[in-house]
């Protein structure tokens, strides 16, 4: 018990000569000197001896892996109490939902299945929220999923796009102050209130001088250090998933450096004047290849680190609109995402129901590009070839080629024994399960001997910016399916793939697939 109050009376000191050091520093990047501990023989108080020695580590405003790992490694209290955190809120959840849901006999259960779950449904959102940001997204992702999780409970979770407990108007509007340099807020801006209260930050909507209404999204205080303690957990996680993986199965690590695009892209969200580039950027691609969607103008003269403002919208969310708006827009979304992963090379990875809009003139729209992915041309020429010959059956392509120039497979690896393995899954799990993934489980556990034999004995991998791809097409394929649900994401992919391919490998690569696929056949 001394040690672990000695330790967090170091780590409290710490935290306070970083505040200061941040409050005279804009540049986060630089490094202060340590200031070393000793017991002051006066007054018995520990005290700090202000001698510039070693550095103390420092959060970075850009994602440096090492940088977090320093940090918080140093800070050991700290860590073993948000361990205990999550623990302590998740546990009873686990315990409750066993109970209620596994255990409970049909004679105790005397409320309907629905209000249990919504009372879960309740209890999850609530320990979601007090847990903080990155927790809050896991919530997001399920809250679009209408085929994972019940009515009524997807109507509790899907508050956290936008309706999280905010923090109090004067704190928030503090920090816009201190950001934006003022100290009246009517110099920039009138009618100024609150909207919306996200994970990271809360919107507010105001005037400014010539007349615009803006949206202006101001960071929630600290988070810097509440993310980047949850992605440090996580990145161990990942450590630990391939030690364990690297003992027990064949499989080439992968699941540290996977994470790590998670954390890089996740760790930028809080560096809006970086969102703000994205959105500029995305505004002049999109609007370049005449894409039918709306990219709100961003106001550069209040925008910095934990302020974005930009052009307010109006309409509803694109999960709220009529079903038939909703069937007409989901393509050009799977078109504008298929756009972005395979033609420009960088792709907006968080499209939630709270950043999908329809305008009132009927046009799909996008907001928030805090959380985007870069990928390079080598790995978007083979993911479109990947996509076409996926969904049209040539399987030698996809698993000879395509699946080694993205990594999941060594260049040099001879993929003979493992071709009829990859097909049968690839056929049952992905192509004839649909999109429902209560079908794909069902489909994967009549697989799970052919899914085992890939991931223990096959040198198996996954590239790391798929972390970022496969949550950006699960989000949109989940609002997708409140709309409509047969929607069948690869088949929505196929015609945009195709034309890509056309683009890149001539007018001639189909019909050349076509050849080695009757080739392949043949010599079968």
């Amino acid at each position: 018990i001394t040690a672990a109050g000695y330790a967090t009376l170091i780590e409290n000191e710490s935290e306070r000569r970083e505040a200061r050091y941040y409050k005279k520093s804009s540049n986060n990047i630089l490094q202060p000197k340590q200031q070393r501990f000793f017991v002051d023989t006066t007054d018995g108080v520990t005290a700090i001896e202000r001698q510039n020695t070693i550095q103390t580590p420092i959060l970075p405003r850009k994602y440096d892996r090492n940088a977090i790992d320093e940090y918080w490694s140093s800070r050991p209290a700290t860590v073993a109490k948000r361990l205990v955190d999550i623990l302590t809120e998740l546990a009873p959840l686990f315990a409750a939902y066993l109970y209620d849901f596994k255990l409970k006999s049909d004679d105790e259960k005397n409320d309907s299945k629905v209000v249990v779950q919504r009372q879960h449904a309740r209890a999850l959102r609530e320990a979601l929220t007090r847990l903080g940001p990155a927790f809050i997204k896991m919530g997001q992702q399920l809250s679009i999923r209408p085929d994972l999780v019940p009515p009524s409970v997807l109507a509790e979770l899907q508050q956290l796009c936008d309706s999280v407990e905010p923090v109090p108007d004067e704190v928030a509007l503090r920090v816009l102050r201190e950001e934006l340099g003022c100290d009246d807020l009517t110099d920039f801006f009138t009618g100024i209130h609150r909207v919306a209260s996200a994970s990271l930050g809360q919107v507010y909507k105001a005037t400014i001088d010539n007349g615009d209404v803006v949206a202006i999204k101001v960071q929630r205080p600290d988070m810097l250090r509440r993310l980047s303690l949850d992605l440090f957990l996580l990145q161990k996680y990942g450590k630990m998933m391939d030690t364990i993986c690297k003992v027990l199965t064949k499989q080439i690590p992968y699941h540290e450096n996977f994470i790590d695009a998670f954390c890089s892209g996740s760790y930028m969200e809080l560096d809006y004047e970086n969102e703000a580039a994205n959105q500029l950027r995305f505004k002049k691609e999109l609007e370049t290849r005449r894409c039918d969607v709306t990219i709100p103008a961003v106001y550069s003269q209040f925008t910095t680190r934990r302020v974005i403002t930009t052009e307010w919208i109006n309409g509803t969310k694109l999960v709220d609109a009529p079903r038939d708006q909703l069937r007409k827009l989901i393509p050009v979304g799977v078109e504008l995402f298929l756009t972005q992963l395979l033609d420009i090379g960088a792709f907006h990875a968080d499209p939630h129901p709270a950043n999908l809009y329809v305008t009132t003139e009927g046009q799909l729209c996008l907001l928030d590009f805090g959380l985007c992915a870069e990928i390079d041309e080598r790995s978007r020429n083979a993911m479109t070839a990947a996509i076409v010959n996926l969904l049209s059956g040539d399987f030698h392509s996809l698993i000879a080629r395509d699946a080694k120039e993205l990594g999941f497979l060594p260049e040099e690896m001879d993929v003979t024994e493992l071709k009829p393995i990859l097909t049968k899954i690839l056929t049952q799990g992905l192509l004839e399960a649909g999109s429902n993934l209560h079908d794909r489980k069902r489909k994967l556990m009549d697989i799970s001997n052919e899914l085992n034999e890939v991931f223990f004995k096959y040198p198996f991998s996954v590239p790391p910016f798929f972390a970022l791809v496969t949550r950006g097409l699960g989000l949109l394929e989940g609002i997708a399916l409140s709309g409509d649900p047969d929607f069948d994401i690869f088949q929505a992919s196929l015609p945009y793939a195709r034309k890509r391919a056309m683009d890149i490998f001539g007018s001639n690569f189909l019909e050349l697939r076509k050849l080695q696929r009757r080739s392949t056949s043949n010599e079968g």
